[in-house]
């Protein structure tokens, strides 16, 4: 009886000794699209990411900046060159996909609704700046299906 609580004991010890100097309890995927650091070297350090979600299953990242094509043409360009695919343009946004997993929207709002390229609404609040959103799901995305 002794030994057995024992062993028992040593094999608890064990387990949260080797749970303790793993690296962690997820690995990080290595699908999700490095969208922070990639902007940041694109734009520079000056624009400001929020990130809305940034978990290891999903996450959602956004920046704004005043109205400018040119900016705009910049990022894509540069989604391009890095394998991004078009999938298609609703009313003020386009959406890129590089996989099922990740999504990047570019939102030139003008008037009106906001509309994916399937007619799905996006919230909107001001229509005086351009956003880019940036959205991994571990799941994937229907609209890059």
């Amino acid at each position: 009886m002794m030994f057995r609580m024992l062993g028992t004991s040593f094999c608890i010890a064990l387990s949260l000794w080797l749970a303790g100097c793993s690296r962690g309890l997820y690995e990080q995927p290595t699908d999700k699209y490095p969208f922070k650091s990639q902007m940041v070297k694109l734009l520079g350090s000056d624009i400001e990411i929020i990130d809305s979600i940034n978990k290891h299953e999903a996450q959602i990242s956004y920046f704004e900046f005043i109205k400018d094509p040119n900016k705009i043409d910049k990022i894509v360009e540069h989604l391009e060159k890095d394998g991004w695919i078009f999938k298609g343009k609703g009313q003020g946004v386009v959406t890129y996909c590089l996989d099922s997993n990740n999504k990047v929207n570019i939102v030139s709002p003008t008037f009106g609704e906001i509309l994916d390229y399937k007619g799905g609404k996006l919230k909107l609040t001001n229509y005086n700046v351009d956003t880019v959103l940036f959205r991994y799901y571990k799941w994937g995305d229907d609209l890059c299906e």
